[in-house]
């Protein structure tokens, strides 16, 4: 795999309740910006608490430092149209069109089983917030799927997908045998004993508006990262019981081995090139049935690669390069800002707070020099 120098990255604590921070996707709302005096924003959203409580916009100040004092935190208040059952656990923030979406890890607690409130998607339309963040409420859609995006990604894994890094005999009995918490008879019925369970944390959309989603498990039998491709997940919507289709996967060959496999942990679409987070298969230390089974998949520290999905168009191995490796194993998301520099976030269990990074890219680095050779010369003249 090709790699990259890790450099160091500048580090910014913001004070965000509650500390389970995941994903980053920049803010194009210019009224947002124009209203707080930001020159650049980030949705990221929480996985403690009901989606339409956990949303929050980190903004940083027009002209300020790259330090505590020009980053601010907005809290947006929305209210929930239908669809009001519980939910936990957003885990990935993406963009279609105006609206940004929101997903739930479609999992369950560390130690099982399958949690229906974790089995959503949820959107909002971003231009609906026309000034400050939180000085009015927006509408929220939220569409629980009772595991029908669950039964849709096994089902084509079942059919078509690479060969797994399977549950073990524990996660079978607590994630599969084990009845899901939260759904009815039918709910339940879509989880089989012969699945995999599906834990979800990163998500984006192509241009065709099929949403991917990057899998923090299962991986490969060779421990690489999955992104599963899904058509019609907006209808969920609409229509309460539609269903998505999932229509080919990407394994991501030349990331993760056997002896330390790794999951997505975010995913971003930057034109042509899809960026991501990649890390462990869980976290140690906190009691995981998976690792358990695996416990080689608590190993790895977290990477952003980046790939095109274009080099096997219909699924399939792709390879990756290594932009940026980090001696940290919670980096929850990724997102660039228009200067060509990359912004990363973190959870620290121990503590009230996110972390954001940031690292300009060798492209942003050759346009600042560039600039400021033109004004040199300019000067000069």
């Amino acid at each position: 795999m090709a790699k990259r120098n890790s450099s160091a990255v500048h580090t910014v604590d913001l004070n965000l309740h509650p500390n389970e921070a995941s994903d980053l996707l920049r803010v194009e709302n210019e009224r947002i910006l124009d209203a707080h005096g930001w020159d650049r924003a980030f949705w990221t959203v929480l996985d403690d608490g009901a989606v339409e409580n956990c949303v929050a916009v980190v903004g940083h100040a027009r002209g300020g430092e790259e330090d505590e004092a020009s980053w601010a935190i907005a809290r947006p208040r929305f209210r929930v149209k239908r669809n009001k059952d519980a939910t936990e656990d957003a885990e990935a923030c993406a963009r279609q069109g105006g609206w940004i979406y929101l997903v739930g890890s479609q999992y369950g607690g560390k130690s099982g089983p399958l949690e229906g409130r974790r089995a959503f998607l949820a959107r909002f339309w971003e231009a609906d917030l026309t000034g400050e963040v939180g000085a009015q409420k927006v509408e929220m859609q939220v569409a629980m799927n009772k595991f029908r995006l669950h039964r849709a990604v096994n089902d084509a894994l079942a059919a078509f997908g690479p060969e797994l890094l399977g549950p073990g005999l524990k996660v079978s009995k607590r994630f599969l045998a084990a009845k899901p918490d939260g759904v009815g008879k039918r709910g339940r019925g879509r989880v089989l004993k012969t699945d995999v369970p599906i834990n979800v944390e990163g998500a984006a959309f192509d241009d065709e508006g099929a949403m991917l989603l990057g899998l923090r498990y299962p991986v490969t039998a060779e421990g690489n990262p999955i992104i599963a491709e899904l058509m019609g997940a907006e209808r969920s919507f609409e229509d309460r019981r539609a269903a998505p289709v999932a229509r080919r996967f990407w394994v991501v060959g030349n990331v993760g081995s056997r002896e330390e496999p790794v999951g997505f942990r975010a995913l971003h679409r930057r034109g042509r090139e899809l960026h991501a987070i990649v890390g462990s298969l869980d976290s140690v230390g906190k009691d995981s049935t998976l690792l358990e089974d695996h416990p080689e998949g608590g190993n790895a520290m977290c990477s952003h690669i980046r790939l095109k999905l274009s080099r096997a168009k219909d699924g399939g191995l792709v390879d990756a390069e290594t932009v940026q490796t980090f001696d940290l194993p919670n980096v929850e998301g990724l997102a660039a800002a228009s200067a060509g520099r990359f912004y990363y976030v973190t959870d620290e269990d121990d503590r009230v707070h996110i972390r954001l990074m940031r690292r300009e890219t060798a492209q942003g680095a050759r346009n600042r020099r560039t600039s400021a050779a033109g004004m040199v010369k300019a000067g000069a003249q």
